[in-house]
């Protein structure tokens, strides 16, 4: 052990922590669905925050949050979804490919870790997955949602929250096995710019399970889901939305404008000018001061 860790390991017992529960780990939870990918900065600790990543990505894509200095004061949980990332594809992908799916899943990852007082921060569709666990998880103090328009699960609902900003990308939502070609086209969605450095956001896509590229769109057409503009109309903690003012796939103006939130952060939609759909990446730093805002809001 070096010296600044063993003169980290002395301050933490001076305060009654441990100096193991301290460093950050990455591994693997065995679920009811498989394994789950999980990486933790404070095993053991509270309070936390746990990110949720969008479709075709994985926990790499909160990578410049998770690093930030401005959120270190608190235990930043990242996991792949089931079929993402590290993670396993699910025993049963009808069940667990959908928003109540996929939230059944992160429960449970909560449920293991013991969280007991966390602010989920969710991107996209980890942002619907997070409003769906606003009825599982009664511990979360607040909800920081980005690129999630709260939508009623129905062809209206999707028609007024998104926007079809390239009909070739949405000919590939919902397509499996995609060629590396049509996963570049796609990733162009979170800002990929064919440079080698964000070459992992195609490989991202690449790696993604079959069943979940081709069962989860499926299971928004079905209307698999609650109604999530309800919720964010009728759950009284807080919800914070970021929005990216260029993001071409989500109609900022009906998050804006027609979901009454009942209890929505600061009382606007903060929209990052010149941030896409990847707001977490495009601009972090606009971004993690705000996401340190609200966290600090809510355990302070």
């Amino acid at each position: 052990m070096g010296a600044m860790n063993k003169i980290k390991c002395l301050i933490a017992a001076l305060l009654g922590s441990s100096c193991l529960a301290a460093a950050p780990q990455t591994y693997e939870l065995k679920t009811s669905q498989g394994i789950v990918s999980v990486w933790d900065s404070r095993p053991g600790t509270e309070p936390a925050v746990l990110f949720i990543h969008g479709h075709n990505c994985n926990r790499t894509f909160f990578s410049k949050q998770i690093e930030s200095p401005l959120l270190q004061k608190y235990r930043l949980v990242s996991l792949d979804l089931p079929g993402y990332g590290k993670s396993s594809p699910p025993k049963d992908p009808e069940k667990v490919y959908s928003w109540p799916g996929f939230a059944d899943s992160v429960a449970e990852v909560a449920h293991l870790l013991k969280l007991e007082k966390v602010v989920v921060v969710g991107w996209s569709l980890g942002g619907h997955v997070a409003l769906e666990l606003t009825s599982r998880m009664p511990q979360i103090e607040g909800l920081l949602i980005t690129g999630t328009p709260p939508i009623e699960v129905s062809a209206e609902g999707l028609g007024r929250g998104f926007r079809v900003a390239n009909p070739k990308i949405l000919e590939l939502f919902g397509k499996g096995n995609l060629t590396v070609e049509e996963a570049q086209l796609m990733a162009t969605i979170s800002g990929y710019d064919y440079t080698p450095e964000n070459r992992f956001m195609v490989d991202a896509i690449l790696n993604t399970d079959y069943g979940a590229q081709t069962l989860y769109p499926r299971s928004i057409i079905d209307g698999v889901g609650q109604n999530q503009k309800l919720i964010a109309e009728q759950w009284p903690k807080p919800i914070a939305v970021i929005a990216g003012g260029a993001d071409a796939g989500i109609n900022n103006d009906y998050i804006i404008h027609e979901v009454n939130f009942k209890n929505l952060w600061r009382g606007k939609v903060h929209v990052i000018e010149g941030a896409g759909h990847a707001v977490q990446m495009d601009n972090p730093n606009e971004f993690n001061a705000l996401v340190t805002e609200f966290i600090n809001d809510i355990f302070n």
